[in-house]
């Protein structure tokens, strides 16, 4: 007799790692104004995606492998808030 397959839960890919964007006033000054000029330079880009301290997942099915990067430029993607970024997803 043929079984159906176990349900398996989605996996939880947490849009924060509960830690402070920065750890000093100059720290969270610069990471804003480098967010904030990438920004601006490639605001007719419509694909270029520019964040920071946003979690990138990297590896599929794995959510404690996570980075954040103070300030990162992505090209070839559409330009869109995101909760997190998730290279399998996006392609890049």
């Amino acid at each position: 007799m043929i079984r159906p397959a176990p349900a398996v839960a989605p996996i939880e890919y947490p849009s924060s790692d509960g830690k402070p964007m920065a750890e000093n006033d100059a720290q969270r000054s610069a990471i804003m104004y480098g967010i904030g000029a990438l920004s601006r330079h490639f605001k007719d880009r419509p694909d270029v995606y520019v964040s920071g301290d946003l979690l990138i997942y990297y590896e599929e099915g794995n959510p404690r492998v996570s980075i954040a990067p103070d300030v990162f430029v992505v090209f070839g993607v559409e330009d869109r808030q995101r909760p997190n970024y998730k290279l399998w997803e996006e392609g890049r």
